[in-house]
């Protein structure tokens, strides 16, 4: 989410609502980029048809309720997989004519369609750091010894930005 807020506000200039539930994640959501933050459980009072592109990278989200707040036209783009679409009902997005994508991390290289386009986008991003456009996302570092603190920090939702774990010689 760090990334896709920057790059979404700052290369693409779009206007970003983003999603978080404790103020420092909040605060960090803001200071990227968003320019308004909702937490995660008012996502389902949000008004029909708020928005013309959707970014869900959580496996925790009802996917139907997207559908709902998509606009007409709009497009949807899942970073998710496994249980979390199985059950979609597609035919919540056929009547929006909206278009529904699924990414994959390095989808192209798997799939040896135009891999070097993989190494084009990362080159943009290092450029856009390089211009200070974009920020790196750090943190915090951690010794490799806490991985399981961080990982728990993870999954516990109280990790806001990325963790470098650092490996000893």
């Amino acid at each position: 989410g760090s990334w896709a807020i920057q790059i979404a506000s700052k290369v693409c200039r779009l206007e970003v609502t983003a999603t978080a539930s404790h103020e420092k994640s909040r605060d960090w959501c803001t200071s990227l980029g968003a320019s308004k933050v909702v937490d995660h459980s008012e996502v389902a009072n949000l008004p029909l048809n708020s928005f013309d592109y959707i970014l869900n990278l959580s496996d925790r989200v009802d996917i139907s309720l997207l559908a709902r707040i998509v606009k007409p036209f709009g497009r949807v783009c899942l970073v998710v997989g496994g249980e979390a679409i199985k059950a979609v009902d597609l035919s919540l997005f056929f009547f929006k004519r909206c278009s529904l994508t699924m990414e994959v991390v390095f989808a192209r290289t798997r799939n040896w369609e135009e891999p070097e386009r993989q190494g084009v986008l990362l080159g943009e991003i290092a450029r856009a750091l390089e211009r200070g456009v974009l920020r790196p996302v750090t943190t915090s570092v951690m010794s490799w010894t806490e991985v399981g603190k961080a990982h728990q920090e993870s999954m516990q939702g109280h990790s806001v930005g990325k963790t470098v774990m650092r490996v000893h010689p």
